[in-house]
Parts: C-alpha cells; sequence; structure tokens
C-alpha cells in the first residue's frame, strides 16, 4: 500500500465503526430458532456482513431447506435486535472519533459502505453523532450483490470518484474483507469477531487492533537524506517554538490575573485569598511545563529509531528527546526518553526486539534503524546510524566537553547497561556495584525520573527518600533533579534519616549529631552486623520481660481466658510489631474472651466487681503507654556492652549514625503504636561508606518499601565499618524473585591517564575489586610535583588553578586529607582564587575553586583536580588510605595535579611489583527482568477461544442484556477536545500528552482468563488528578432561573422517584450508610444505569414519607430530607444531625452534557479529594481542582468531608470540584445525567473502605 496515493477511507459500519456485530451474532440464532430452526454459534459467525443475495441462499443451504422464509425470519431478527438497541443503547468502537477527526483534519475523505438498510444506517450514525463525518454512504441496497461480493466497494469508488488503489477499506470481518479486495482496495482490518487466517491476512494491506491505530499508517514516514533531516528538523523546532509561545502566553495570563487580584480583594478576603492560591498553584505548574517547553526547544531530540510492528504492515519512525513534544492535535513528534518504546534505543540491537509498558506488558518489534544526531543551534551538525547508541567516537567527543556540558548530553548519551538498571520495575530491590565514573549517581537520579514518569498511579515525589553521604553530594543531586522534570524529592543524610525516624522524641535543642571518627577503633564495633544482633537481642530479652507468657484463667469460673502458648504464637507471627502494639493488641484479644465469658453466663458479678474486672483485663498487659526514653534504654545497652567487654562510649547529646540507627531501632521496636508510613522507594548512594548496622536497621524501621542501592566498594573510605563487598547486604535485601544485582563496569570519567595512575594506586592494597573497563579517552599526563616548602606548595596550587581557569576548565576541585586541613588550605587560598562556600554543611556543587576533604568528594567529578599534600604521614600504605586516595584521584575529568612537600605516600611514590594482579570479584552482567511473559497462541486456538467467550457473552446476554452505554452525539469538531477547553481554558496537561507519546498496543493476557475483545475502561477525561482550572472557566454559564419544586412522588422497593418541572430526581439507597442521588434533565426523560452499582444488592430496612412540606428517606445511618418547595437534597446522620444541604436556591444545573450540584459546605469545613494512592487525600477547602483521574482506570472520584461523610461522583469523563463561593461552591461532572453518592461514616479509613468494596464497578456484560 503506498499511502501517499490515499485519498478516501471507506468504513464498514457494524462491528468496524459501531459495536453491533455481536447482536446479530445473539439474534440470527434466536430469529431462526423462533422459526424452529437450530443455529449455531459457529453459523452465525458465517452471517457477518453478508448481503443479498447471498444471505438467503446461504441458510436455505445450511439449513436444507429450499422454502425458509427468509424475509420472514430477517424481519423478525430486525425486530427483536431493534428492541434490544433501543433499550440498551449502541457503542461507537475504540478509537472511531480519533481516526475520523484526523482524517477529516488532513482533508482525507470518509465513506460508509454497509450490508445494513439506509434507514437504519442514518438513525445509528445520527444518534451517535457520526453522520456529519461522511461524505458517502452506500448501502447494500444501492447495489445488485451485498457483500462478498465486490459491488459495494466499486460503487463507493465510483461516488467519490476515485480508483479503488486510492482507497483504503476498514472491515472487521471475512466476507467484507473478501469484498473490498474484491474491488481492488487497500484493506484494512480491525478484527471483531474472529481473527483472520492465513489465506484472509494475505488480502490485507494491514491488521490492527484497534481505529486509532490506522492513523499511524498515514504518518509520513521521515525521510534519510541530510536534506530530509534538515526539513524535519526545522518543522519540529517549529512546533518547539510555538508551544514555548503559548507557555508564555499562559504566564503572562496567570500573572495579570494575580495582578487583577490583588486590585479587588485585600488580604482578609477569604475568597480572593482561594482565587489567589488557586491562581499562584496554576502558575507554578505552569512554570514547570515551561522549563520542559524551553528544553525541547533548545535542543528538540538526539535520537531516531525506525522499526515495523509484526501486527502492521508499514514502518514507524520515531524521534527522542530530553522531554516529548506534541503538536496542536496533540500528536507526538518527538517521544520522551522516559517513554516504553525508547528503551529499544538505548539497549536493542537491530532486528527483533521488545520493550515493556508497566501494567500492560511486553511488546514485540523489528528495529530497522537507530539514528544518533548532533543538534547545535538549530543546526543539524551531523548524524549517523550506528547498531548500538552513541559510540565510542561520539561518547568521546561528549565527555571531552566540561562539567556542565557533560549534563546535558547525558540522556543522549545512556549506555546498554545503565538503561537496564534505570527502567528496572520499582517494586523490586536492586543494589548496583558501580566502578568510580560509571555514573551511578546519574542513573539514580534518571532511574527516579523514569519511575515518576511510567508509574505515576503508584510512585509520586513524596514517596522517595534520597540518602547521600553529605550534604555538597546531596545538594548537587537535589539541583539536577529538575533538568530531569523531578521535583519534590526528599533528600538527606542517613543521620538525618535515622532522626526522623525518632520523630517526637528528637529535640534538636537537646541533641546533635556529629559525623563518626573514623580514627577511633571503638567505632567500628558499632558499624557489624554482630553490633546489631546484640541490639536486637536486647531488644528481644526486654520485651519478653515486659510481657508475661502465663496461662490466664478467669475470677469465679476459673475458665481459660488466654493460654501461654496464644501469647507466644501471637509474639512469634508479628516479629514486626513493635512491643507497646503487641501489648495493646494483646490486651484487645484478652478483653474480648473475658467479656465473651461474663456475657450470658450464669455467673455474674456486682457492678463494683465488674468495674473493677473490667479495668484489669483492659490493660492486663500494661496500658500501652512506654514511659521510659529511647536514649536511657539505648544507655542501658551500651552499658550492657560494656560489662561484656566491648569497648564503646557512651554518648550523653551528641550521636554518630550508628547511635541514631541503634536509637531509630529501638522507638520502632519497643515504643512505636501509631506506625507511620515512610518512603515507598529509597535511593541510596555511596552505599559502601554505610556498615550494615545502619542496613539493619533500616530495613526493620522501613519495612515494606524497596531499595535503588548504589556503590563501589573500592572507594568504601570507612575502613573498618563501611562496606568491602556487597554479599551481606545482598542476603538481606535482594531476596525477591525479580531483585536483581546489577555491575556498571565502565568507567566513563577519567582519561586513560588518570584512570592508569588510579589503578595503580588500586594496585597497593590486597583486597578484592570489581573489573573496570575505561572509554579510551586521552589527556594529558598527570603529574607529581615536589615543593621545597609551604609557601611553594601555595604558590604552586595558586599558579596551577589560574591556569585550569584560562584553559576554560568551570569546576575545580583542592582535594585535602580532612576538614581540618580543608578549612587552613580554603583560608589561604581564597588571599589569591576566589574559593566557593567553605561551609562543608552549606556548600553547593557548581562553578568555581572548591577545597574539599576526600570524604566530601564521593559522588562528585570536576573538571581538574588537584590533589594537595598527600605525604606518608597523612595517607599511610594501608587499605583504608589506598581507598582514600583512590577516590580523590578518579574525582578528576581532564587534569590530575599532585603536588606535595616533604615525603610522599608510599601508596603514589613506591612502585608496585610487576607481577602483583588484583583480585576480581565475580559478578555477572545484570540482564533484562522476565516480568512480563508473552503467551503465544496459534491461530486456531485464538479462533476456538473466542467461539467459547462468544457463546458465553450470548447466554449471559440471553438472561441479563447488555449494559447500556449512552453516548453523546459528536458534533463537527471533536466535542471531547472543545468541551474540555470549555471546562479549563488550557491545554492539556502534560500526563495526558504522555499518554499519547509511545505507541501502547494491547498487551498479551498472561491470566490464563482472557476476556475477549474486552479491554479496561478509562476516564475519558485528558485531565489528570489535581489539575488546576482556569479562573475565567469556574463561573458556572449564565441561564435562567429554573423550577425545581417538587410536582409528584413515586416510591418502589428500590428507590424514591420526583419530578420536578426541570426533571426526575431519583433517591435510592445502596447500604444502610450509602444513598444514590440522580437527576436527569427533562419532564419525560429517564434515570439511566451508569457503570457503578444503581441498587441495593440485597434487601435492608429503610423508610420514606411525605409531610407537606418535604419528602423523607431514612435507614438505619443516613436520613436524607428534599424540601419540596426547591428540590434540594439534605443528608443527615444516624443523630439526625445536619452533614451537608444542597443550594436551597439552585441544587442543580444541566447544560451541553455537564452537570453542576451546587452545596453549602460550611466555611470552615476541611474537605479533601482521594488520590490514586492508599495515602494520597488532597486538599481541596476553598480551591477548584479536577478530582477525576483523567485517562486512568474508570473509577469514582471522592470528596471527603471532616463532618464524617463522602461525596462519590459517576460520572466516566471530567469532574470539577469548586469550592470558591464566589463561582460556586459546586461540583461538575460530564455526563447525560448527574449522579453522586453519599456515604456516611465517621471513620475516613472505613469510609475509604465502603467507597472501595461497595462503589466497585458493576460487571458489563
Amino acid at each position: 500500500m503506498n499511502i501517499k496515493k490515499i485519498k478516501a477511507v471507506i468504513f464498514d459500519m457494524d462491528g468496524t465503526l459501531i459495536d453491533t456485530e455481536k447482536y446479530y451474532r445473539m439474534f440470527w440464532p434466536k430469529a431462526l430458532a423462533h422459526f424452529g430452526y437450530e443455529m449455531t454459534d459457529e453459523q452465525a459467525l458465517t452471517m457477518r456482513s453478508l448481503g443479498q443475495p447471498y444471505a438467503p441462499q446461504h441458510l436455505k443451504e445450511m439449513f436444507r431447506d429450499p422454502d425458509l422464509d427468509y424475509t420472514a425470519i430477517r424481519n423478525y431478527r430486525k425486530q427483536i435486535m431493534g428492541e434490544c438497541l433501543k433499550k440498551n443503547g449502541i457503542e461507537i468502537k475504540k478509537g472511531a472519533i480519533e481516526l475520523l477527526d484526523y482524517l477529516k483534519a488532513q482533508g482525507i475523505r470518509r465513506a460508509i459502505a454497509t450490508a445494513t438498510d439506509q434507514v437504519r444506517t442514518e438513525q445509528y450514525l445520527k444518534q451517535l453523532g457520526l453522520y456529519g463525518y461522511f461524505d458517502q454512504i452506500i448501502c447494500a441496497t444501492m447495489v445488485e450483490h451485498g457483500k462478498p461480493s465486490p459491488d459495494i466497494y466499486q460503487y463507493a469508488c465510483r461516488q467519490l470518484a476515485l480508483l479503488p488503489e486510492e482507497c483504503i477499506a476498514v472491515e472487521d470481518s471475512p466476507n467484507g474483507v473478501c469484498s473490498a479486495y474484491g474491488a481492488g482496495c487497500n484493506v484494512v482490518m480491525v478484527p471483531d469477531q474472529t481473527e483472520p487466517d492465513e489465506t484472509l491476512r494475505g488480502k490485507l494491506a494491514a491488521r490492527v487492533d484497534s481505529l486509532d491505530e490506522i492513523i499511524k499508517l498515514f504518518k509520513k514516514f521521515p525521510g534519510l537524506t541530510k536534506e530530509d533531516e534538515e526539513h524535519q528538523l526545522s518543522k519540529i523546532i517549529e512546533i518547539a517554538q510555538d508551544n514555548l509561545d503559548h507557555a508564555k502566553e499562559d504566564i503572562r495570563k496567570i500573572n495579570e490575573d494575580l495582578a487583577d487580584l490583588l486590585e479587588v480583594y485585600d488580604a482578609k478576603d477569604k475568597e480572593g485569598l482561594a482565587l489567589w492560591n488557586n491562581a499562584t498553584a496554576r502558575l507554578k505548574e505552569d512554570e514547570r511545563e515551561l522549563v520542559r517547553y524551553e528544553k525541547a526547544r533548545k535542543k528538540p531530540y538526539f535520537g531516531r529509531i525506525d522499526f515495523r510492528d509484526p501486527k502492521a504492515k508499514a514502518d514507524e519512525a520515531y524521534y527522542i528527546g530530553r522531554v516529548g513534544i506534541t503538536d496542536s492535535s496533540s500528536d507526538p513528534v518527538v517521544l520522551d526518553w522516559r517513554a516504553p518504546i525508547a528503551s529499544v534505543y538505548y539497549e536493542s540491537r537491530m532486528g527483533t526486539c521488545q520493550y515493556t509498558v508497566s501494567s500492560e506488558g511486553t511488546f514485540e518489534i523489528d528495529l530497522k534503524r537507530k539514528r544518533t544526531y548532533e543538534i547545535e543551534n538549530d543546526r543539524l551538525k551531523d548524524f549517523f546510524d550506528s547498531d548500538v547508541v552513541a559510540n565510542d567516537e561520539l561518547l568521546t567527543k561528549y565527555l571531552a566537553q566540561n562539567k556542565k556540558a557533560v549534563l546535558g548530553e547525558i540522556i543522549a548519551t545512556i549506555q546498554k547497561e545503565q538503561n537496564l538498571i534505570i527502567r528496572r520495575s520499582p517494586k523490586t530491590n536492586i543494589i548496583v556495584q558501580g566502578v568510580a565514573g560509571s555514573g551511578k549517581t546519574t542513573v539514580a537520579m534518571h532511574r527516579i525520573s523514569y519511575i515518576l514518569y511510567n508509574y505515576k498511579d503508584d510512585f509520586r515525589p513524596e514517596d522517595f527518600y534520597i540518602i547521600g553521604s553529605n550534604r555538597i553530594l546531596l545538594n548537587y543531586i537535589t539541583s539536577v533533579l529538575p533538568e530531569l522534570d523531578v521535583y519534590g524529592i526528599r533528600q538527606m543524610t542517613m543521620e538525618q534519616l535515622f532522626i526522623r525516624l525518632l520523630y517526637e522524641d528528637w529535640d534538636e535543642t537537646r541533641f546533635s549529631y556529629h559525623n563518626i571518627d573514623k580514627t577511633d577503633a571503638k567505632n567500628s564495633i558499632k558499624g557489624g552486623t554482630a553490633w546489631f544482633l546484640d541490639l536486637e537481642k536486647f531488644c528481644q530479652n526486654y520485651e519478653n520481660q515486659s510481657i508475661a507468657k502465663e496461662d490466664i484463667y478467669m475470677e469465679k469460673t476459673g475458665n481459660l481466658l488466654l493460654s501461654k502458648e496464644q501469647i507466644g504464637r501471637y509474639l512469634k507471627n508479628n516479629p514486626k510489631v513493635s512491643m507497646q502494639s503487641k501489648i495493646l493488641m494483646l490486651n484487645e484479644i484478652l478483653y474480648a474472651k473475658y467479656e465473651n465469658e461474663v456475657s450470658g453466663k450464669s455467673v455474674t458479678f456486682p457492678p463494683k466487681e465488674k468495674k473493677i474486672l473490667d479495668k484489669k483485663y483492659a490493660s492486663y498487659f500494661g496500658d500501652g503507654k512506654w514511659r521510659e526514653s529511647v536514649f536511657t534504654f539505648y544507655r542501658e545497652f551500651l552499658l550492657a556492652q560494656q560489662e561484656a567487654g566491648k569497648e564503646v562510649d557512651v554518648p550523653e547529646n551528641s550521636f554518630d549514625v550508628y547511635d541514631l540507627a541503634a536509637l531509630a531501632y529501638i522507638y520502632k521496636r519497643i515504643k512505636e503504636t501509631d506506625p507511620v508510613r515512610e518512603a515507598s522507594h529509597v535511593v541510596i548512594d555511596e552505599a559502601q561508606d554505610f556498615g550494615m548496622m545502619s542496613y539493619r536497621c533500616l530495613h526493620y524501621c522501613l519495612y515494606g518499601c524497596t531499595y535503588t542501592i548504589m556503590g563501589d566498594t573500592s572507594q568504601n573510605i570507612h575502613f573498618e565499618y563501611g562496606l568491602n563487598d556487597w554479599e551481606e547486604l545482598k542476603k538481606l535485601i535482594l531476596t525477591g524473585t525479580f531483585d536483581a544485582f546489577g555491575l556498571l563496569r565502565k568507567s566513563y570519567r577519567n582519561t586513560v591517564e588518570i584512570s592508569e595512575f588510579a589503578n595503580e594506586i588500586l594496585r597497593h592494597g590486597d583486597f578484592s575489586i570489581y573489573p573496570v573497563e575505561p572509554i579510551i579517552r586521552h589527556g594529558n599526563p598527570v603529574q607529581t610535583v615536589a615543593c621545597p616548602d609551604e609557601n611553594k606548595l601555595l604558590a604552586d596550587t595558586v599558579t596551577t588553578i589560574k591556569k585550569w581557569q584560562q584553559d576554560g576548565y568551570e569546576t575545580i576541585a583542592v582535594i585535602c586529607r580532612d576538614e581540618a586541613e580543608a578549612a587552613q588550605a580554603a583560608e589561604e587560598l581564597k588571599k589569591y582564587v576566589k574559593i566557593v562556600e567553605t561551609d562543608l554543611e552549606k556548600a553547593e556543587f557548581g562553578d568555581g575553586v572548591m577545597v574539599l576533604p576526600v570524604s566530601y568528594t564521593k559522588g562528585l567529578e570536576f573538571d581538574a583536580v588537584l590533589l594537595f599534600d598527600p605525604t606518608q604521614e597523612k595517607y599511610p600504605s594501608d587499605n583504608g588510605h589506598v581507598k582514600l586516595l583512590y577516590v580523590a584521584a578518579t574525582r578528576a575529568l581532564h587534569e590530575l595535579v599532585v603536588l606535595y612537600r616533604g615525603k610522599l605516600t608510599g601508596i603514589l611514590a613506591d612502585k608496585v611489583p610487576e607481577g602483583k594482579h588484583m583480585k576480581e570479584f565475580a559478578a555477572e552482567t545484570l540482564t533484562k527482568a522476565a516480568e512480563f511473559e508473552r503467551v503465544q497462541h496459534t491461530e486456531k486456538e485464538i479462533e476456538q477461544q473466542r467461539r467459547i467467550e462468544g457463546a458465553k457473552d450470548m447466554a449471559e446476554r440471553e438472561y441479563i442484556g447488555p449494559k447500556r452505554i449512552v453516548i453523546k452525539p459528536q458534533g463537527k469538531e471533536n466535542e471531547a477536545e472543545a468541551r474540555g477547553k470549555t471546562l479549563t481554558g488550557q491545554k492539556m496537561t502534560s500526563a495526558y500528552k504522555r499518554a499519547v507519546a509511545a505507541p501502547v498496543r494491547k498487551a498479551a493476557d498472561n491470566s490464563g482468563k482472557n476476556e475477549g475483545n474486552h479491554t479496561e475502561e478509562i476516564i475519558l477525561s485528558p485531565y489528570e488528578f489535581g489539575a488546576i482550572p482556569d479562573n475565567a472557566i469556574l463561573r458556572v454559564k449564565g441561564h435562567s432561573r429554573n423550577n425545581f419544586a417538587i410536582k409528584w412522588i413515586k416510591k418502589t422497593k428500590s428507590y424514591v422517584e420526583l419530578s420536578s418541572m426541570y426533571g426526575l430526581l431519583r433517591i435510592t439507597p445502596i447500604t444502610p450508610e450509602v444513598i444514590r442521588v440522580s437527576f436527569v434533565k427533562g419532564v419525560t426523560e429517564k434515570i439511566g444505569d451508569t457503570a457503578w452499582k444503581g441498587k441495593a444488592d440485597t434487601a435492608f430496612t429503610w423508610s420514606a414519607k411525605e409531610s407537606k412540606m418535604l419528602v423523607e428517606i431514612a435507614t438505619e445511618k443516613v436520613t436524607v430530607r428534599i424540601a419540596k418547595n426547591n428540590g434540594a437534597v439534605c443528608f443527615y446522620n444516624e443523630k439526625k444531625q445536619l452533614l451537608l444541604t444542597e443550594k436551597a436556591e439552585e441544587p442543580r444545573f444541566q447544560e451541553g452534557g455537564c452537570n453542576w450540584t451546587f452545596f453549602e459546605w460550611e466555611k470552615s469545613e476541611h474537605l479533601k479529594a482521594k488520590g490514586l494512592l492508599a495515602a494520597d487525600f488532597m486538599d481541596v477547602t476553598a480551591k477548584a481542582k479536577y478530582v477525576s483521574y483523567g485517562g486512568k482506570k474508570l473509577r469514582m472520584p471522592l470528596i471527603l468531608s471532616e463532618k464524617g461523610y463522602g461525596l462519590a461522583i459517576a460520572s466516566k469523563g471530567t469532574v470539577l470540584f469548586c469550592g470558591i463561593r464566589t463561582f460556586g461552591p459546586y461540583i461538575m461532572a460530564e455526563g447525560s445525567q448527574s449522579d453522586y453518592y453519599f456515604i456516611s461514616e465517621k471513620n475516613r479509613e472505613k469510609l475509604v473502605e465502603i467507597y472501595q468494596k461497595t462503589l466497585t464497578l458493576q460487571p458489563k456484560f
């Protein structure tokens, strides 16, 4: 198929555009049965798209009855099928609107060629809002022979005045395919009830899963010449510039709004403050979007992949950049590097390869080309095709640049082994051993960015902790994360994390922390596993003494309430529960047993004695309040250790990292009664610096989270208590099936000369190392210069720094032995050169000269490094100092100079014997996780499975009928997009753009429970949860006053209906706690079904009564009152306390597919919206936010009040919450009717549980 020649697309209707083919499959057998014929499901499938004169003859031959009355049977089939469709509605097939909109925008003509008669064809199309899309509508009655004859397609081509080869025919059935193929059209099949067999496949130009995939066939494939690429670059730059201009304009308008607010409202005006907060939140979001657009404009892309999907017969091409770029129609022109399919650019060679989409599965493509670009100042400098991304020539060119420039090219040069780590599932643990310069810190940062992009439903920025060894490293990480579109990540040192885990017990006015003294051998005791095991045993002994394991008998009766075996079993089965929580739970268990014993028994107790017994058994094991201090407890542990012969100090008010780890463990193990959910994923950089004591305590305190742990054991500068290998940590952390150990062997940082110098340092040690593979990049030799005295040392240092600055090096480090030497050297050097902040807690990595102790350079790299005075006295020849000097030397990208006076350390001065070789750890290379496995089926198996499911579907529909789907008529433009603009006035969110930024195909079903053609419903809104609407659109459209006064009332077993001149209101008790409130505009309209529960599953007691003024519906938990004069609904709890009321002046308004329900929330009432994650509750008090989950799995938005109720909004589209009184307050939901559920429950957790269990999606048949 030559896509350039295509001028029209001709669509079959039934089963292709609208989901009616299944009804033919169901109602042909029913109609035939009515006349005494039995048709199998397999036979029913042969009737699809079969036209005159073939259908009558086909049936007569099938049943061997020449007298079969086809006309009577067909008319009866039309009658019963028509009744079904009238009752239950018709669904538009997935992707139809998107494809039709695209074809219209591109000027490609559209036509219908259907076996259905003209009257019903036009009826269906008009009903669904599709009629206006088509230039020609051709029906079988217009030609002599229907499908599979080619007549209908030949006639359609003549009506369009086009040749068949200039048309694409879109079909779903074998008869339709044969008809279009026979006419000479290019046939694209979207299988509906059956897959094409091999013969049918030979007639297809392409086979797709959904109609919107056809759009890809029309995308112009980018050319390959330099002229083609330059033209493509100019087009994308134009789009990027347009996006940037629009972003700037949006920000300008918001700033104008803020200026207007300052003029209109004063500081005490609450409504003005709410508007201000709303606008500033939008401004912050738009400013971040602006940063993304600026990145896209600066350098639009760096790579390209060309491939073919085995399911389609057309090549596809995608450009890949730092951020995604979409055009005005939200189609992606550049993919974000984090998009799932972009992974093949980094890690795959030409040919068959795979990529994985989170929660979808693994997809196979045939990779044809990988192209890498050099773009500078909007000009294409060069490009080349390569089997491996960023070959050594290009990589060397990037690495030769200064530090600042290198950061800008990292995404373009991510290597395969780095990419495997970045894209590893965050729901698993990974430990990464990376040699110096292998990009560990960079990989960790890109991993966070990737996770937040692809696992948005599971992880938010606040779910991450980044743990680093010092503040300079953390400040560097924090400064770079925004470049990767990451904001709001919490980062801290290991000491700060353990302090955080002490919660209210840490008093910063009384306590402080300090760096551990590396020279004190006593401190090494506290860093290992043995120390943790001692602490664990000490805590266990304390618990054993505090919780008595003895049989407990009831007074008078002598009956056993709780045995010591039961107590012991509970304690054993809850190892992660604190001692105090165990005490509270055991009290609850015992008290329940005691209550059971005294209830309904013949033995009674006087009230006074009963009161004493109540108190006794309610706190038998203790009152749950631990009155000791974790600090006192730790002191007792240390004293016990001293008595056991351990030489350790007992700190008073200042603690090192291992003291803090122990204190946090004690708090969690002994004291905690109200567990706090901390991080979901912890990233630890320079992990080798922390001993197993830290990890053991962390693993206990942050139970349930996952880890990304990065380090290099060759850089363990903490001598005896850091990690010299990963074995113990692997046994502790890597316990899951998909947990992994990764190895980064390649060093990208140093020149060959610096790398050889550093490796020679390592050879002085006698410890094992991981192998290093340097990238070949040459530079100047390492200089080692002796200075006669201190003055000359200082002078040469200044001269060297100034020369480097003249050479254009922007980041320079002077590395000293310790903090004292660094402070002294900085004090002298700043007289001659400008030195960056010398306070190590405040210093931030950046341009300029930094004077640092070795320990503070971990994880950092500099254009040039000067190793300051490494004498034998400061660096004696032992393993610890070998690693220290190795760290110092490997910080340099381009230049390394050693200046010293006196005796140079033997680690640098002495030659290593020629025959000495370092011992190397054995480690396997990380491979792609087998997290998804595609199940392969033959065509015969697929066909058989579909027939089984079809028969099941037919049986279910016979009793239940299909789910009614109400679809709004579509106008001539894409109404979904137009409606979105009306509601928000702002562009589609970045989340919505990302949803289309990668080709997402249907995943292979690995569950063994294939649901046929069923696809998971999503929320049809382009706006993500928490997005902020423009203030300009919050005002409800002006309208005349409506009459909501109740005219008549109807009570049934399931609900109460109340009719007004404006429309029909229905109140449906679902459970004693849940009430459904539904409303549809119009005196003759009826309440329709939703995707959620329509009525109670099981009968329960509720009442309805009417007085002169109001109607009252009451359950055990909720009372609903509706005032007859205005139709406003009021909700009361079981104590008849008012919880919420609709606005009496105007309770509701419906217009253009949008429903506003106005509520009278109290000004002091705090309201929250339930997010996707368990602990995600967004404050919406006096705010305006989108509370629907655009593009996510279908679920109801939930608003919760501190007063003890919730509102679940039944809408498949956009839901907007507006708590700003100037405009509402109201809840706006898209749909043909208003529908919400009121839930009465004081406890938030229980309310959410009711929402999740009771208000689930109903089965769709």
